[in-house]
């Protein structure tokens, strides 16, 4: 018998994580953090004969994991980079939110303990006659769909999942085989424009807003994002100084550490060295007072060096923000898009500069989602999770209109017995 147990993760973006139990043993996939205003983490009772395996490393997915180790002893598959990943990911957390964490460094070494690394498309066995196998699912590098097999049933969680090449990454592959689909739905409501026409309004923008004396500041979170903006830049053969700040040097570090991850490697270390890595202070304040771009995190300005710069720059209408990634509710990312204003530690003040989002997503989009669903022809259940609550249901409601696929909205605490 194999029951699906929603812990988190649904109807909402954070606290994701899956369980799969079959007879005595159990799988659970993902144990994420929520963040509003401090973390939150899903609720389980410690099952027995645990495995864990991990999508990615994105704290949605990967910041309650250390959760599980005041006790457990349950080993925790994941990618090599991804465990690179989650170790600057980690620590920063612990830096950030120690006050409210419910965990603490102890923890998080006997997770990075219990580690175990996995290459895509290698299938482990976890129990009698039930395996995990890893895919490559083109959202970040190192990130995974995974899919769990018992005697009954092929079970796929997508993770997050993107399903067109970036300048980064290649695209998902995936299988279409499962007969039960655990689907994500962040972008269920949004059709994506095409990647060179996002990318060459990117570049027209910042070579005018430059051109005219202007600085650019890119708020972009610091695995990926940062670094397949820069990959576009030297893609485009940019020619004005470009600059990279935070956590984005960390994570390009360990990037250049694993070269099998990427879709173009070379392009990757020629967009690294064609980039001025910011210091210091003194550097930081020549940024400001130059024409140039600083990618930089935090990708929704929730602090780290992207909301000094944007303090910085906000005053002038020759400079420009181009946020490059979703911005929740309640973020000052959204907070700049819909009220135009910042607060910049003394209180909200009005931007003056200039202010864009491009639709640099890395996850799939509502077309993309849709095939996704529709190359399953075998499923015979999708449960739709890790979206607002209009676009779970939204994506649900389409996979049964438009294909006659059994797809329903998770709820965060069902336990279901898979037919």
């Amino acid at each position: 018998m194999t029951e699906l147990h929603f812990l988190g993760g649904c109807k909402t973006i954070g606290s994701s994580a899956y369980l799969v139990k079959e007879d005595n043993t159990s799988i659970l996939l993902d144990f994420g953090a929520s963040f509003n205003g401090h973390p939150t983490f899903p609720q389980m009772s410690r099952p027995p004969n645990l495995t864990v395996a991990l999508s990615h490393a994105h704290l949605d997915h990967s910041g309650g994991l250390p959760l599980l180790f005041a006790s457990s002893s349950a080993p925790v598959y994941m990618t090599a980079i991804t465990r690179d990943l989650i170790r600057i990911l980690l620590k920063d957390m612990l830096r950030l939110s120690n006050y409210f964490l419910p965990y603490e460094k102890l923890e998080v070494d006997r997770l990075f303990r219990r580690i175990k690394i996995v290459d895509y498309k290698e299938p482990i066995e976890v129990g009698q006659d039930i395996t995990i196998t890893l895919h490559d699912a083109g959202h970040i590098p190192g990130s995974a769909a995974i899919q769990v097999q018992t005697p009954t049933h092929d079970i796929l969680y997508t993770g997050d999942i993107n399903t067109i090449d970036t300048q980064l990454l290649k695209a998902a592959r995936h299988p279409t085989s499962s007969d039960t689909l655990i689907m994500e739905s962040t972008y269920a409501l949004t059709a994506h424009k095409s990647r060179n026409e996002i990318e060459e309004e990117f570049i027209e923008t910042t070579e005018t807003i430059i051109d005219n004396d202007g600085i650019v500041l890119v708020p972009a979170f610091a695995v990926a994002r940062a670094q397949e903006i820069l990959c576009i830049l030297k893609r485009y053969k940019v020619s004005y100084p470009i600059y990279m700040d935070g956590m984005a040097r960390e994570a390009a570090r360990i990037f250049l550490r694993h070269p099998k991850f990427f879709r173009n490697y070379r392009l990757l270390k020629s967009a690294l060295r064609n980039t001025q890595w910011v210091q210091n202070r003194r550097q930081r304040e020549r940024i400001t007072k130059n024409p140039g771009l600083v990618v930089a995190p935090a990708g929704m300005l929730r602090g780290g060096t992207a909301a000094m710069y944007l303090s910085q720059i906000m005053h002038n209408p020759k400079n420009a923000v181009l946020l490059v990634g979703y911005q929740i509710p309640g973020t000052p990312g959204r907070d700049l898009l819909e009220n135009g204003s910042f607060d910049d530690g003394s209180g909200p003040k009005r931007v003056k500069a200039k202010f864009e989002l491009f639709d640099f997503s890395s996850h799939a989009g509502k077309n993309q989602l849709l095939e996704l669903g529709r190359s399953f022809s075998n499923a015979t259940e999708v449960f739709t999770v890790h979206g607002e609550a209009e676009a779970c249901e939204s994506l649900a409601k389409d996979l049964h209109k438009q294909y006659s696929i059994n797809a329903r909205v998770a709820e965060t605490g069902q336990r279901l017995e898979l037919s």
